[in-house]
């Protein structure tokens, strides 16, 4: 293990609590934000992980399931305003 793969992984782990209260929160934020955000976490998984950091990309990948999470929090409170 590299000193690279625990500080991407604590920094992975503090950007993950910081999003759980905007998950319980009733505004989320828009697609144009947690989209992207999304998805460069995921692109940011694969590549630590083929850099053989797996602490940091299990701890980027809790992330990115938070933002993802957000998405669909987004897309049904979007979805039930409209019926």
């Amino acid at each position: 293990m590299v000193w690279q793969d625990y500080v991407l992984m604590i920094g992975g782990i503090i950007l993950g609590i910081s999003i759980v209260p905007m998950i319980r929160a009733r505004e989320k934020p828009p697609f144009l934000t947690s989209i992207p955000t999304s998805l460069i976490l995921t692109v940011f998984i694969v590549c630590l992980a083929t850099l053989r950091l797996y602490l940091a990309s299990f701890s980027t990948a809790c992330t990115a399931v938070l933002w993802w999470v957000l998405v669909f929090q987004r897309a049904f409170l979007k979805s039930k305003a409209g019926m």
